[in-house]
């Protein structure tokens, strides 16, 4: 686990149901969707010491292209965050529940929602020789429309296979938030 950390948002845990509820998380409530089939499955960890709830969102049985977990935060009396752990599985979709994920979560409670979307587009990988899909600039026109912002460095490798395969697909958004120090 990251060492210090408060909060953990993990992508692509490979968990089933069972392997999730015999899980031993030390100082920290596990929040966890199970994959469906092959990879997937998301999750976020919370310290014990600070109080959280699982924000339910329910995703059609049908809707096999997102897995999320979204998890309020007690920051401290007045002050909650709301962090969302997403998985889109390729080829990647902007379904409704995607849609209902951005809009439908508390307008003025920041928000950061970590994910593996895998997609790519210039905004958050500069080198990429291709023009983006369809689907990527329609994910980051919803983004956007929401008043989500990235808070990726551009360009910052966060996938690799091999030597050569290099990709920006692991993407963090905010949304009433400052984030002084992002890594991947």
């Amino acid at each position: 686990m990251a060492q210090g950390a408060d909060i953990i948002a993990i992508q692509e845990t490979w968990k089933s149901s069972e392997q999730i509820a015999s899980m031993h998380t030390g100082d920290y409530v596990l929040y966890a969707q199970s994959r469906i089939g092959k990879g997937g499955g998301v999750a976020v960890l919370v310290r014990k010491t600070l109080r959280s709830k699982r924000i339910p969102l329910t995703i059609p049985q049908h809707d096999t292209s997102l897995e999320v977990v979204v998890v309020q935060v007690a920051l401290d009396q007045n002050r909650d965050l709301i962090v969302a752990s997403a998985y889109m599985r390729p080829p990647p979709q902007v379904t409704q529940s995607f849609r209902r994920l951005v809009n439908c979560l508390p307008a003025s409670t920041p928000l950061l929602l970590c994910g593996d979307f895998n997609m790519h587009h210039p905004q958050w990988e500069p080198f990429l020789e291709t023009s983006p899909s369809e689907v990527a600039a329609e994910f980051l026109e919803l983004c956007t429309d929401a008043g989500l912002t990235l808070v990726n460095t551009p360009g910052e490798i966060t996938y690799a296979r091999g030597t050569r395969e290099r990709s920006c697909i692991d993407l963090t958004w905010s949304k009433h938030l400052t984030v002084s120090d992002w890594s991947a």
